[in-house]
């Protein structure tokens, strides 16, 4: 009786583990079928448009084309000008060469050939160009940039402006990038400008000197103050005129164009 009972409680555990193992694997079974593999949905997604070989064609063609843009931006100009269909240039983007270099000699910076850039180009210059280039039915050579003068020796994030030439002195604008100037760098470089307001400059900051001088000794008579402006007029003239050209600077109107290395 004992032996019975031991082998019917055996006999439910072993049914039991046998369901319990069955459940199992038809568990594992519904959540692999339920797995997705991103990969395969991704290619069986692509598939419905296009095959690999199309695929690698349009990547080839896609390559070729930002390698010949890119050849094309750093490429010697041969001042030769860019044809753009009239109807579909857009006035906002067309500058004359005297209005640049306004804006240059205001702001300190170069306009020069696209091949002194040293800078970085946005990622997508190739495409902007090319649907430009689309857009008027032509290819564009010659490019300039107008940005400030590291940007032609080191890489910096200040803001480049990327023009082809149209004939007559024009250009017309393709693209800008980087961020923007703070207005304050055009009172900062103003004193470049030109030698009359180099000169213009160390005569206001010997102003401010005699008159913090009249401040600190106030018993100093207007004689004695004017005596000392013209001391530091010829001292900062000198300071000024000296230190600019030793450190191989130049004028705003003389470097906005030139390609040589005194900036």
């Amino acid at each position: 009786m004992k032996k019975t009972n031991l082998e019917n409680t055996l006999g439910f555990h072993k049914n039991e583990l046998f369901f319990g193992i069955k459940f199992d694997i038809l568990f594992v079974k519904i959540h692999t079928m339920n797995n997705v593999n991103l990969f395969n949905e991704l290619k069986v997604e692509r598939d419905k448009k296009v095959n690999s070989q199309q695929l690698m064609k349009i990547l080839k063609k896609i390559w070729l084309e930002n390698d010949v843009t890119l050849k094309n931006i750093n490429k010697k100009n041969d001042n030769s000008v860019n044809m753009l269909d009239f109807d579909k240039m857009n006035s906002d983007n067309i500058f004359h060469s005297s209005m640049i270099k306004n804006i240059c000699v205001k702001y300190r910076l170069r306009f020069l050939d696209s091949e002194l850039f040293k800078g970085e180009y946005p990622q997508n210059i190739t495409k902007i160009i090319r649907d430009l280039e689309n857009r008027h039915n032509t290819k564009l050579k010659n490019f300039m940039i107008m940005a400030p003068s590291k940007l032609f020796k080191i890489k910096s994030p200040d803001d480049p402006i990327l023009f082809a030439p149209i004939g007559n002195g024009y250009y017309y604008l393709i693209h800008k990038w980087g961020k923007e100037f703070n207005s304050i760098r055009r009172l900062l470089v103003l004193p470049f400008k030109n030698i009359d307001n180099l000169t213009i400059f160390s005569i206001l900051v010997s102003v401010l000197f005699a008159l913090i001088g009249k401040l600190i000794f106030p018993t100093l008579t207007m004689s004695e103050v004017f005596i000392l402006f013209l001391f530091l007029v010829k001292g900062f003239i000198f300071i000024f005129f000296y230190t600019f050209f030793l450190t191989r600077k130049n004028f705003n109107e003389s470097i906005w164009n030139s390609k040589y290395d005194s900036f």
